[in-house]
């Protein structure tokens, strides 16, 4: 259906856009609602202090394995949830120590709010009190420190991840080829400012959510812990290498001859792996292929489509919002609640990920997932899913990538990776903790569903009343 609205010539002229996207109605509706909601409101620009975004250049990302003691932390978008506003540094990059010294703006605070202002431009994350000081920030992020004299930082954070916030964020999108939002732009957002005791309470539903996701984090910690104790292969060296010596057999068996394929710390995991008793993944486990394809889909049936990014947190639950077919232009494949998804390109983000029943709906992934279903006598999914994304299993997945510019490993070489049956002796405790991992994870989205709630319910009520 066709959606449209009419706008002076002056208007245009104010804003400097003649985009249709800037004038959607909806969003033109929001900033009226806020601006005449009864609270004082101040453009985001008056209430934030030392804002600012970095342009890099000649910066080289390192993975853990290639840094070193002269380097720093470096936080890409990638690293924010698009779940819930915090930072995900289990894949965390690093760069050289020299761009510590050159990009003195781009370092992070702890308390500072991240918004994300290129492509999609929807991340909003706190910097907790506790996160490593040595830290860069991409230039996809925007960062800045609240005036605590005027705003509560939690109550802000609840008021840009709100409809309302996400919605003039979404209107500031340059309409380009890679969306990008201006400081300006940015920076004229309208902010309400609610009465003090309200904003606490809000803030106080935002800490409790931040307060449950940690719990979430440290449980699966606590998985990852019990399975590495298990193993029992700390002792391995995994350091890379920079020559090594296989005989030509070797390359013949495996169809490659790139010096990485063959890494010592690769070939040390697996070697450990096969003198302990199990089974390989495919055993336990098939790969699951079926494709499902928009062109073909009911119309009328709305799917949860799941991308690489979504399985960087350990389960694939009902945050994806439902969406038609007409919005999806690729082939994807069908999904299962109990399915292993694993992300067969840029292994080291350990995009790996629990299906979770998220009702009749049906869902769909990446064709770069694969599928894993669990056979009968399989060991339990939540173990599986601890090993996959451990150290060891991600070291062998690292050095089986190819040398393209998107690097993949094939599907074999996960099928044929060896679950030892340690695994399976263990498996109850880790699932246990994951589940614990998964309520608490739950349990953080409602409640900052509740402080986001509560804003809307605020603006709107006031400028109704």
């Amino acid at each position: 259906m066709a959606v449209w609205s009419e706008v002076t010539l002056g208007e245009l002229a104010g804003a400097r856009r003649l985009d249709a996207e800037y004038y959607d109605p909806k969003l033109l509706r929001y900033e009226q609602e806020v601006k005449s909601s009864g609270f004082t409101v101040k453009p985001l620009g008056d209430v934030v202090r030392n804002g600012y975004r970095v342009v890099y250049e000649n910066t080289t990302i390192l993975d853990r394995a290639e840094a070193s003691a002269d380097a720093v932390r470096f936080l890409q978008a990638a690293d924010v949830s698009s779940v819930l506003p915090v930072i995900n540094d289990h894949g965390i990059g690093w760069v050289h120590r020299g761009d510590w010294e050159r990009y003195a703006k781009g370092r992070i605070h702890r308390g500072e709010i991240l918004v994300e202002v290129k492509g999609k431009a929807e991340k909003v994350a706190i910097v907790p009190d506790d996160f490593p000081i040595e830290t860069l920030v991409t230039g996809t992020l925007f960062k800045f420190q609240v005036d605590e004299s005027q705003i509560d930082r939690f109550f802000l954070l609840a008021y840009l991840l709100s409809e309302y916030g996400r919605g003039l964020r979404t209107r500031c999108l340059t309409n380009t080829l890679i969306g990008f939002v201006s400081k300006s732009e940015l920076y004229n957002i309208p902010v309400p400012l609610f009465p003090r005791t309200q904003q606490r309470a809000i803030a106080d539903r935002v800490q409790s959510s931040l307060t449950a996701e940690r719990k979430s984090r440290s449980v699966y910690t606590e998985a990852e812990a019990l399975l590495e104790s298990a193993l029992r292969l700390d002792k391995l060296d995994l350091t890379p290498r920079l020559f090594c010596e296989r005989p030509y057999a070797d390359l013949q068996a495996a169809e490659r001859f790139d010096a990485e394929y063959f890494q010592p710390p690769k070939k040390t995991v697996l070697d450990a792996l096969a003198k302990m008793p199990g089974q390989a993944v495919s055993d336990q486990y098939r790969s699951v292929r079926r494709l499902w394809q928009p062109n073909q889909a009911d119309a009328a049936k709305h799917v949860r489509n799941y991308d690489l990014t979504d399985a960087l947190q350990p389960f694939l639950d009902e945050i994806v919002e439902p969406t038609t077919r007409d919005m999806i232009a690729s082939t994807k494949k069908k999904l299962k609640p109990g399915d292993l998804v694993v992300s067969r390109l840029r292994s080291y983000l350990k995009e790996i990920a629990v299906v979770l029943d998220n009702g009749p709906m049906p869902m769909v992934g990446s064709t770069e997932f694969i599928v894993l279903r669990p056979q009968k006598g399989a060991i339990r999914i939540e173990a599986l899913l601890v090993y996959l994304r451990s150290k060891y299993v991600q070291t062998v997945l690292k050095w089986c990538q190819d040398g393209s510019n998107h690097p993949r490993f094939h599907e074999s070489e996960l099928l044929n990776l060896r679950i030892p049956d340690v695994v399976r002796d263990h498996q109850d405790g880790i699932a246990a903790r994951v589940q614990a991992s998964i309520q608490a994870r739950r349990e953080a989205r409602r409640l900052l569903d509740e402080a986001k709630s509560m804003v809307e319910k605020a603006i709107f009520g006031k400028q109704s009343g």
